[in-house]
């Protein structure tokens, strides 16, 4: 007989004879022909765990040990609640390890969050170390490294387990920060996705810490994320040590506990939300949606099950249920939590095992200016010709050429527009989506830039007619994207952030999402009038340094006119933002993860 707890046993009892699916199955055939019956069972209750199971006696279910030999057999396995260490780990040669059992070391909390030993979610052992009161995503759990034991140049390996009770799913970051003589450093040594009520072990077995290093503080992060969290079994040994460590979360369609495998416990779930309130938890509810068409109901249920017994061997994908779009004003209040200040680091960083899309270059013919135009285009990983995918555009600034939002940056020297943009679709806060990046300028004399004056101002404004006439349908010919305004967004950095603002708001019925950066002066009050959401963008995303010295306070007198004429928008006001790539960012970075997402 296969050896599993009574609990579990009692659970798949529950399931197969039908307890879970009342109506829908009411026998299980196997591969090997066996039918488990249909003769209901007597329910009994029985305490395990300080829980209360109300289920049937496995072995009263006929074939239940048949159905663990050939199709079940394996899905209730039962195992550890966590690895062993790995072979040739030594406790007594680490530099530090602190398992949070009487107190909390040398650990405290970074910025405002304040560090403490607590039994609420548990790594190993029974007490762990909890980060709270953070008000931002850098502040978390910190502890100081001396440089006469962790040498500058050296190689060390660094481990530190990190969970959280809160939330769907968070990103964790394994950081150091540290100074180099000249300024403050923040470096990432490892970093990865939890679930609530998870741990995942952030791990670098050969990190090498920079030469000339002082100040130094090694500090658990996360990002676009200010809740709780617990780190636990946090180790420095030395380098090369493999220490071992939950692994990281990864999504598996059906998956609702996410444990990372598919079993009737999930099936469980699946019932349970069923026939109560359905699923506060996004992570949840994205797994149990089996057939993906957008909506958890019966029908994931039932397929879930005959996933399970072996009666599919794959989900089928469902027409998605297109849902009734959001007005702006419920669309803006959805947005505006999220927005975070400043992008984490990691966001511009390219990572192992993301493909970050392709960059083309092109040329199409400009009716108005009669000529040809350049173009950039940034197409998302994997694009396939035979799907759609939605538009955004992106503008340049004043004197600025083609390459300046995609390949060439100001200060920061090269843009990071592919790495944050693809970070966002590879984590899943971002649909796939095409970006296209214009040449603003328009003049039937002139080819660039020549001056700041009315008729080079001009050819900037009449950038309206070369998109609406000849670049808009030159891609939607060209290339597999999506049209209506559902799918198409628009937004620009200084004179591209003005020509922004002047295109979308005065054509709503085309760009559904308009965002602008550091928006140069011009644009009109009359442009920030209140209409009916038939009438408005979903999204009006308005960004602005405090640091600007170039437009000054012009995106902060927009952003008065707005609220003074009642118009839902998003203010994002940068702290530390200038006129250029730190503000640029920030931006792109929020933006991307709000378009094509209100209807």
């Amino acid at each position: 007989m296969t050896n599993l707890s009574h609990k579990k046993r009692s659970v798949l009892a529950a399931i197969i004879s039908g307890a879970l699916l009342t109506g829908s199955v009411s026998s299980v055939p196997l591969a090997s022909g066996t039918d488990l019956g249909t003769d209901p069972l007597s329910e009994v209750t029985e305490t395990y765990e300080d829980q209360v199971w109300v289920s049937s006696p496995s072995e009263q279910v006929p074939g239940i040990d048949l159905y663990l030999e050939g199709s079940g057999n394996g899905l209730l396995a039962d195992s550890p609640d966590a690895d062993p260490p790995a072979e040739g780990f030594k406790e007594d040669a680490c530099y530090f390890y602190d398992t949070f059992e009487s107190d909390a070391g040398a650990w405290t909390g970074r910025g405002g969050a304040s560090v403490d030993v607590s039994d609420g979610l548990v790594y190993k052992g029974s007490k762990a170390l909890k980060c709270s009161g953070r008000t931002d995503d850098w502040n978390g759990a910190a502890v100081e490294l001396s440089t006469d034991t962790f040498v500058p140049g050296t190689e060390y390996s660094f481990s530190v387990c990190a969970g959280t009770d809160t939330g769907t799913t968070t990103h964790f970051l394994l950081s150091l920060q540290y100074d180099n003589g000249s300024e403050t450093i923040y470096d990432h040594l490892a970093e990865a996705d939890c679930v609530k009520g998870k741990y995942v072990q952030l791990a670098n077995p050969n990190y090498k810490i920079p030469s000339g290093a002082t100040n130094m503080t090694l500090y658990i992060e996360t990002k676009s994320s200010s809740g709780d969290f617990y780190i636990d079994e946090a180790i420095a040994a030395p380098a090369g040590t493999a220490i071992e460590g939950p692994q990281p979360y990864k999504f598996i369609l059906g998956d609702i506990n996410a444990d990372m495998s598919l079993d009737t416990f999930d099936l469980a779930a699946s019932r349970q939300f069923l026939v109560s309130d359905g699923f506060s938890d996004k992570q949840k509810k994205k797994a149990a949606d089996v057939d993906q068409n957008g909506e958890f109901a019966v029908a994931d249920t039932v397929l879930l099950s005959e996933f399970l017994l072996g009666k599919i061997t794959e989900f089928p994908v469902a027409e998605k249920i297109k849902p009734e779009a959001k007005s702006m004003e419920e669309f803006t209040a959805e947005i505006a939590p999220n927005v975070v200040n400043m992008e984490p680091n990691s966001s511009k960083d390219k990572r192992g095992g993301v493909d970050y899309g392709k960059i083309e270059q092109g040329t199409y013919h400009s009716d108005f200016a009669n000529k040809d135009k350049p173009y950039y285009i940034l197409l998302p990983a994997g694009y396939d010709g035979t799907k759609e995918y939605p538009v955004m555009y992106v503008m340049h600034g004043y004197y600025e050429k083609v390459d300046r939002m995609i390949v060439n940056g100001n200060q920061t020297g090269s843009m990071r527009t592919q790495q944050i943009v693809g970070n966002a679709i590879a984590d899943g806060e971002a649909e796939e989506m095409i970006l296209v990046f214009p040449y603003v300028f328009t003049s039937k004399r002139l080819n660039e830039c020549t001056g700041m004056d009315n008729e080079n101002n001009q050819a900037y404004d009449d950038f309206v007619h070369d998109l609406l006439d000849s670049l808009m349908p030159y891609i939607e010919e060209h290339y597999s994207v999506k049209t209506g305004r559902e799918n198409t967004a628009i937004t620009g950095f200084s004179m591209g952030g003005r020509e922004s603002l002047l295109i979308g708001l005065q054509h709503p019925e085309i760009f559904g999402y308009v965002g602008a950066i550091c928006p140069a002066p011009g644009v009109p009050d009359s442009i920030f009038v209140r209409h009916t959401d038939e009438e408005s963008p979903y999204l009006l995303f308005l960004s602005g340094g405090t640091n600007d010295d170039v437009v000054g306070t012009i995106p902060v007198g927009y952003h008065n006119s707005l609220e003074k004429n009642g118009v839902p928008h998003v203010w994002h006001y940068i702290q530390g933002g200038y006129h250029g790539d730190n503000s640029i960012h920030s931006h792109l970075y929020n933006f991307v993860r709000a378009v094509f997402k209100a209807a």
